[in-house]
């Protein structure tokens, strides 16, 4: 008697269906991908991080960077010379500095503190939490106009980005679905992992790509060149390492499942192949 199961034949067209299915879930994982780095950038801890990076570095520029001790110094000068102990640096704003606020940190820390004062407001609430940090009109009229680039980063952004992200990360789910069904016996793991794996390596060049012209963005003959180009390659180099490297690891990581998943299928593949052989 025969006891070899029938196989049911796999229909030709689940190959064409396969290569479709997988040629569109590239497109959306990129776009998924992009949009959960995004989510987890402007996340409160660290999207006021990065606001109060970027605010420190904007304003620091022109006294030397966020490492130059002289503004701190006459921080600490005023402060002392202060009958309450305290000082305003900014006239108009409701942020004062006392020595035991600034006690051993260093400028770098000392500025990140200060700012760290307007990102929290700018983070939650918009230019409205600016606004109500202000006592001047004429600043508060300024304010009122907008932030410009800074008003990305806020939990209103963060909140937005989730939804987005449930939608994409849905819709991805729904094409990977088609595409082990449509995938064949170890194909339905490395057919995932092909994808994942293809979505996530031009991402990880571009990062790659940034970060090494990071290491080589402080150039001094640019900065008595072109002051302009000098200010905003400093903004760079104080901001962008961090995003980068968030963005380095979620693609190493997305990048190690995919091959992880392709490893998986072809040594399941082989170990089914030598047992046959051995029957």
């Amino acid at each position: 008697m025969n006891t070899n199961k029938s196989r049911k034949p796999r229909p030709y067209w689940h190959v064409d269906a396969k290569w479709i299915t997988g040629i569109l879930l590239i497109f959306l994982l990129n776009i998924t991908f992009v949009v959960f780095i995004l989510v987890q950038i402007t996340a409160p801890e660290p999207g006021i991080a990065l606001l109060t990076m970027t605010l420190a570095s904007a304003y620091s520029f022109e006294s030397g960077g966020l490492d130059a001790p002289d503004d701190i110094e006459v921080m600490r000068q005023k402060i002392a010379e202060s009958p309450n102990g305290e000082w305003q640096p900014i006239p108009g704003m409701r942020i004062v500095v006392r020595e035991e606020d600034i006690a051993g940190k260093t400028p770098r820390e000392v500025r990140l503190w200060f700012f760290q004062q307007w990102a929290e407001p700018l983070y939650y609430e918009g230019e409205h939490g600016l606004t109500n940090l202000i006592t001047d009109p004429k600043m508060q009229k300024g304010v009122e106009g907008g932030v410009g680039p800074l008003g990305f980063i806020s939990a209103a952004t963060h909140r937005m980005l989730l939804r987005v992200l449930i939608a994409f990360g849905l819709v991805s789910f729904f094409f990977l679905g088609w595409l082990v069904f449509f995938s064949y016996r170890f194909g339905r793991l490395s057919s995932p992992g092909c994808v994942i794996f293809l979505a996530a390596i031009p991402g990880l060049i571009l990062m790659a790509g940034v970060r090494g012209w990071l290491g080589q963005a402080q150039n001094p003959s640019a900065a008595d060149e072109l002051p302009a180009l000098a200010r905003y390659t400093q903004l760079a180099a104080d901001v962008l390492p961090g995003i980068v490297q968030t963005a380095l690891l979620i693609y190493v990581c997305l990048i190690v499942l995919g091959v992880g998943l392709m490893f998986i299928a072809l040594v399941g593949t082989v170990f089914v192949r030598e047992r046959k052989g051995t029957d």
